[in-house]
């Protein structure tokens, strides 16, 4: 027997393994598959509520894929014209970072002459030039931009497909099992879906605040670019704890470099600071509840993990992914041990 489940271990964790490779080389397609997975949890209540006014399925995804589109497009309007602002601008900040590396050099006393045959001589100026040549820059934009227009479809279509799916899925799994084992997998995936809800629901209005709040004293105190810092703030917040501290570092630098040292500083640093903690200390524990229930260690651990896997992308998913995942966990009684790890009870 102890043979027996010596083996079982074994073969689970080669399966393990062989399962985070599959996820991180097809990364491509899986992740537009969770994001849609998350879209059709989001969405149902609507899906539902249109289904029992009798509206064809063909016109609720129609409207589903309208306000995925728009949301996107007034997103994407907001970030390439915060972009090209900064863009814009940053001439004038390359001039004074300019001058306080010279200030700088002059303060420590580092014997310029020296640090000039080393960039003649060691620093391949031909390749650097090339590297950073303005048509790779703009084919790198591109680049991105198709990727990111691809996923988007790739998500849009996936999303359609699960919610095509999902009543007969459900009908499907309930000729197979009996009537208990259908209303208990029902409950489970109604769990999973109200997790998920909660969490995408609550953790977009805490950080939509949180960057209002913070786009709003970068106004006040005349720092540059109010607009695409409280971006960075309301994307980076869905990452926990590294998320935000990321995000506020951004203006502060900005700061530091249109006014040095000053009260400024001193003043942006207190009002971010004072912001991320009130929002995460306060104001989403009240909002959130323990409806994710998860270990504050184990979520750092999935932060890292999933962005091995994913990249920052990871790190968005990886609390609502962890939440369904310890809800399924849950209800498997002999991986009750590994719930026993990764839930906050």
């Amino acid at each position: 027997m102890k043979e027996l489940n010596s083996i079982k271990i074994f073969l689970g964790v080669i399966s393990l393994a062989i399962v985070v490779v599959i996820l991180k080389e097809l990364k491509t397609i899986f992740v537009p598959l969770t994001f849609a997975a998350f879209l059709s949890f989001l969405f149902q209540p609507l899906n539902r509520f249109l289904l029992n006014k009798k509206i064809p399925v063909g016109i609720t995804i129609l409207l589903m894929v309208i306000i995925i589109l728009v949301s996107f497009t007034l997103m994407g309007t907001i970030v390439y014209t915060s972009i090209s602002s900064f863009v814009t601008e940053f001439p004038k900040y390359e001039a004074q970072i300019s001058e306080m590396f010279q200030e700088l050099i002059v303060q420590l006393e580092i014997p310029v002459e020296k640090v000039m045959d080393y960039l003649k001589n060691k620093v391949n100026w031909l390749q650097l030039a090339d590297r950073f040549s303005l048509s790779k820059i703009i084919s790198g934009t591109m680049g991105t931009f198709i990727d990111f227009l691809v996923k988007l479809l790739l998500t849009v279509a996936f999303m359609i497909f699960i919610v095509l799916e999902r009543t007969k899925l459900i009908k499907r799994v309930e000729r197979v099992l009996t009537i208990d084992e259908a209303k208990h997998s029902t409950n489970v995936v109604l769990k999973i879906e109200q997790s998920v809800k909660t969490y995408i629901v609550n953790k977009t209005f805490i950080s939509l605040i949180t960057g209002l709040i913070s786009m709003f004293f970068i106004a006040v105190l005349g720092i540059n670019f109010a607009v695409i810092s409280g971006l960075l703030i309301f994307i980076l917040n869905y990452i926990p704890n590294l998320g935000s501290i990321v995000a506020s570092a951004f203006p502060m630098l900005i700061c530091f470099i249109q006014f040095g040292i000053s009260w400024q500083l001193i003043a942006i640093s207190i009002a971010l600071i004072s912001t991320q903690m009130i929002m995460g200390n306060f104001v989403e524990p009240k909002m959130m509840g323990t409806g994710l229930k998860l270990s504050p260690l184990f979520v750092l651990i999935a932060l890292i993990f999933w962005f091995w896997v994913w990249g920052p992308v990871g790190m968005i998913l990886a609390v609502p992914i962890s939440s369904a995942m310890n809800l399924i966990i849950k209800e498997i009684p002999a991986l009750k041990i590994v719930s026993a790890f990764i839930s906050s009870e």
